[in-house]
Parts: C-alpha cells; structure tokens; sequence
C-alpha cells in the first residue's frame, strides 16, 4: 500500500501543477465553463490518471506482464495527450495560441524532471533503478520540493507575462514566437532527454549537469528576448493606433466644417424661401413653413439622452444622422460625469454608430439600432446592438456565441479595420475591454465596451 500511495501521489505532484498552469494565461471569458468547475475537474481527472498509474505498477508486480517493461513514461505521455485534448477543448481561443502556452508549459515539466534526477544523481551516485517504482520516497520529496520552488518562479517571471502577450497580440502578429518557441522547447526537450539517458546515466554527472544549465538558461533567455520583443512591437502597434485615432478625430472636424457649410447653404435657402413668401404676401404658407423648420431643429438639437454633455451631443449628432437614412434608433443612456477625455469618447462612440449606421444602410429592411450607456460599479458600459446583415472573420478566428476581440472582424471599407481596433484600444487604455459578436440567426451586431473610471460617480 505503501508503494501504491508513494507512485500515485508522485504521479499528481508532477502532472498537476503542468494541468493548472496550461490555463492560466487565458481570461474567464476564454472558458467553456466557469474557472472554479475547471479546476475542480482537472483536480478529479488528475487524480483519477494517478490512481490508475499506480494500479497498473500493482498489475505488474502481481505478474500480469514482465516487470522489465517501463511504463512511466509512456503512462505520462498519454496523460499530457489526454490532458491537451481537453485543455484545447475547454479554451476558446486560436489554436496557436493555446499551443504557445502548451509548450511553455512542457517547457516547466521538462525543467522539472530533469532537476529531479540531476540532484537524485548527487544524493545516491550511480544509476537509480526507478523501473519499479518511479515515485520512491525521496523522487517524491524531490518533485514536491522543486515544483514548490519552480512554480512560483515560472509563474511570476514567464506565466505573468505570457498572459499579458496573449491577450494583447494579435494572432497574425505573433506568428514569429510561435514557431520559435515550438522549435526552440523541442530542441531543448529532446537535448535535455539525450543528455539525461545517455550522458547522466552513464555517470558522468558534471558532464550532465553543466549541458542542462547551459540549456536551460538558454532555453530562458529565448523567451524572455521573445516577450522583451513583443512588448516592442505592441507599443509600436499602440503608437500606430493612435495616430489612427487622431486621423480619425481630424476627418471628423473636416466633417463638421463641411456639415457647418451646408447648414448654412440651407440657411439661406430658407431665408429666401422666406422672403419670396414674405413678397408675394402668403403669410399663412410662410407660417407654416417656419413652424416646420423649428419643429425639425429643435426634435434633433434638444433631445436629451444622457447628462453628460458629450455623450449626449454624440448621440445627438449620430441618432440624427441614422433617422435620415430610417434607422428605427432606441437609446438608453444615463451616465452622468464619467472622468473619461471627451476625445476618447468622440472615438468609441464615432467608430460604434458609424459602423452601426453603415451595417444598417446594408439592409432593405427592419433598420434599427440599440444604444444602452451606463455605469455599473465604478465602470462605463457602453453596448450597441444593430441589424446587420453579416460579417468578415478573420482566417485567425472561429464563429463563436460569445464576444470576440476586435482582431477576429475584417473590414469591408477602405478604413482597414481600424474602427474596431481603435475602439478596444481605447478601452485597454482605461484598463476596460471591448468584445464584438455577430448572431447571425438574430442578423444583429453587438459592440460591448467597459472602461475603469478612475472615481465612482
């Protein structure tokens, strides 16, 4: 019994912490199901996996095939397949993405195991016979001791950021680190096996050790030069962005010039109109001209939405325009003072309802837009929902129910694409997200935007 506990639980020690770490990176929005559920099972499947190893050193000892044979590795091998599928599975994000994480974490395993034996060779010089009992007392303390010691360590200096790469890179742009560290862990998965079976074992333990530290250090410096990198490369993209943005805030104010000169061509027509009336003395037609004009100045000019003066000339500007082209518009809007610039704002509600506008034009019929602002714990929420009638994904990304990131929609204009990305870029930087989805059973669009507010209002 005691053998059976020791191989089980040194089965666990060594596969679990690699099962929880391949999900940590990735978001709860990610999952299929909610984080507490997936641990719970990965706990359950973890065990069950150690269970059965030991049972199956016990079929052998009790004679049911040769004791030479070594089922450990094997055992693990099919394990970590097992635990992959699922792991793929459980994640909704691309698949090079999730693979990325995979083999940073194969990377820990393999550190792991061969830090196990390099100081098992120290303690008990010579070849240690594991092929019956893999997990004896002290390998048990050994992978306890070392994933107590890595795991902390892998967490802060590569999962942390490894979290923040994931989330903020684009699959197309990280295409480079992909297949770097894939190559670059297999080779060190393959020297460090080669140097552990045939150089440890034949006992020269400093011509074993001294390739393992190089390596490993090597294999460190890889990623870390790859992150160092990437962050580069995300504030280029994020420079980029916003010099969009301010393109895009000098288009509008040409825009607004342009609208301020053809109001006031529309001025004049009324004045002479006006006149003409006034001259031929058709004062009942000429009053009921004007009451026309007002009535249509002031329904679009004074309709209140929101008490913030912003937002409520955006809507303003933009419900406007959507009526011209018969967009049924609802609004519902209360967000008061939010310490958030009136240029940011300018960009997310531009981009959402000119996207939402230019969706609807699209289709012949049941024109509408939904517009729902407002603060929820601290936080701006803003969800626009309109008719459209489809979308472009891009080869990156899946269909999916949820809310996918800006980077999953390619533009059908000429703009690039830029609307969404300046939108979740401006939300990232008020430490917020922004999340698009297409129903196309419902043929609706959802833009969902929340931004941290640096104070409650």
């Amino acid at each position: 019994m005691a053998a059976f506990a020791q191989n089980a639980l040194g089965f666990f020690v060594q596969l679990f912490p690699c099962a929880l770490m391949i999900f940590l990176p990735f978001p709860q929005e990610d999952y299929r199901f909610r984080p507490r559920q997936i641990f719970v099972w990965m706990t359950i499947v973890s065990v069950l996996l150690a269970v059965l190893f030991s049972a199956v050193l016990c079929m052998r000892d009790m004679g049911m095939y040769p004791k030479h044979i070594v089922i450990s590795n094997p055992f693990m091998f099919a394990a970590i397949l097992l635990i992959l599928a699922a792991y793929i599975w459980l994640v909704r994000e691309t698949l090079m993405k999730k693979l990325l994480v995979f083999f940073i974490v194969v990377f820990y395993g393999v550190t792991e195991f061969v830090l196990v034996n390099a100081i098992y060779a120290v303690w008990n010089p010579g070849v240690p016979d594991t092929t019956a009992y893999p997990y004896t007392g002290d390998f048990l303390l050994l992978y306890a001791g070392t994933t107590a010691l890595l795991m902390p360590l892998v967490l802060a200096a590569v999962i942390r950021p490894l979290k923040e790469y994931i989330q903020k890179i684009e699959p197309r742009n990280m295409q480079r680190e992909f297949f770097i560290t894939i190559f670059s862990t297999l080779v060190y998965f393959i020297m460090t096996i080669y140097c552990e079976t045939i150089i440890g074992k034949a006992g020269y333990l400093w011509y074993f050790l001294l390739p393992m530290l190089f390596l490993t250090l090597n294999q460190i410096l890889i990623y870390w030069l790859l992150f160092r990198e990437s962050v580069r490369r995300r504030l280029d993209s994020e420079r980029q962005q916003a010099m969009e943005i301010r393109q895009f805030q000098y288009e509008k104010i040409v825009g607004d010039m342009e609208n301020t000169r053809r109001m006031r061509h529309d001025l004049r027509h009324h004045y002479n109109s006006l006149n003409d009336m006034l001259d031929r003395g058709r004062l009942s037609e000429m009053k009921e001209y004007l009451s026309e004009v007002i009535d249509t100045t002031v329904r679009r000019d004074n309709e209140v939405y929101c008490r913030n003066m912003t937002v409520n000339g955006l809507l303003q500007y933009y419900i406007g325009i959507a009526r011209d082209e018969d967009i049924r518009c609802v609004v519902r809007a209360e967000c008061g003072e939010p310490a958030i610039e009136p240029a940011d704002l300018t960009v997310l509600f531009g981009n959402a309802m000119e996207n939402a506008i230019n969706a609807c034009k699209k289709c012949p019929e049941n024109r509408w837009i939904d517009v729902q602002v407002g603060t929820v714990q601290g936080s701006l929420a803003i969800e626009i929902s309109n008719s459209c009638k489809g979308v472009r994904l891009s080869r990156y990304f899946q269909s999916s129910d949820g809310f996918s990131p800006a980077e999953a929609f390619v533009s059908e204009g000429t703009g690039g694409g830029y609307g969404l990305r300046s939108i979740a870029h401006t939300a990232q930087k008020y430490g917020g997200s922004a999340g698009f989805r297409f129903n196309a059973e419902k043929e609706m669009f959802t833009a969902r935007i929340r931004l941290n507010m640096p104070t409650d209002v």
